[in-house]
């Protein structure tokens, strides 16, 4: 397990051993304790642009690192209109010949290729607070895997993803299961590929830097939620407190 558990459905962060019960982290003073705080997320998870927001307000961080690259950012900024306006000439034409292009596989085509909801959260935050948000994710790797969005949205390809994704469990369902059994039962249901553990390596050398060069200011890295578990202790120099944003049974 990470330094984050659960009490009776409720989330606990765990700093040196001490847990401080998550509805109560400002007043119980984690910047005392640490100066990184880790917030994992479940991608494009609808909720969780607001769950992220609250965080923000709680935590008031002086910086914000996402896991989230420039380039990643910059394609989406140069290209996202024009793919969703495709999106939907082919969603109006396939639905007017029968096919079933509704439901929860939609929505999340959408979110993957407009801007996640984790950057409109940390930079509506730092924009009107005046923070400064760096991006700290692989530009090589977005580059690798947004090469074939254009390839996706063919009416064959869009096909195949409605009806896998509309047959089955989503990713985002898949995603809150793995994450109940591991934060509730302490179950590691999934694996650390080397490429998680290849940016996990990455970012946390960027962060360094980035802490070594903010000096006594207070960090709060948004990533992922399965980087929360950190198998090899990759995050644990920095002494990180880790919080799972997205706890229902939350009052803050």
């Amino acid at each position: 397990m990470p330094d984050l558990c659960y009490n009776d459905g409720h989330i606990e962060l765990v700093m040196n051993g001490s847990p401080t019960h998550a509805s109560h982290i400002a007043s119980e003073g984690v910047w005392e304790r640490t100066r990184f705080v880790m917030l994992g997320t479940i991608h494009r998870e609808p909720s969780g642009g607001d769950a992220l927001a609250q965080w923000l307000h709680i935590l008031e961080p002086d910086v914000i690192t996402l896991e989230f690259s420039e380039y990643g950012l910059q394609y989406r900024q140069t290209h996202a209109r024009r793919l969703l306006r495709e999106l939907d000439r082919l969603l109006t034409e396939m639905k007017a010949e029968g096919e079933p292009v509704e439901g929860r596989g939609v929505e999340s085509l959408r979110s993957y290729i407009g801007l996640p909801y984790e950057y409109v959260a940390a930079s509506g935050y730092a924009d009107r607070c005046g923070v400064p948000l760096y991006l700290v994710d692989l530009d090589d790797l977005s580059r690798l895997k947004l090469q074939y969005m254009d390839e996706l949205l063919s009416r064959e390809n869009l096909g195949s993803w409605f009806r896998e994704y509309d047959g089955g469990v989503s990713d985002e369902s898949r995603e809150w299961v793995l994450a109940r059994l591991f934060f509730d039962k302490g179950t590691k249901a999934f694996s650390h590929t080397e490429e998680m553990l290849m940016r996990d390596r990455q970012i946390r050398e960027k962060v360094s830097s980035l802490m070594a060069e903010h000096q006594d200011k207070r960090f709060v890295h948004v990533c992922g939620w399965q980087h929360l578990a950190d198998p090899q202790g990759i995050y644990a120099v920095l002494n990180p407190a880790k919080v799972f944003v997205h706890d229902r049974s939350l009052r803050v």
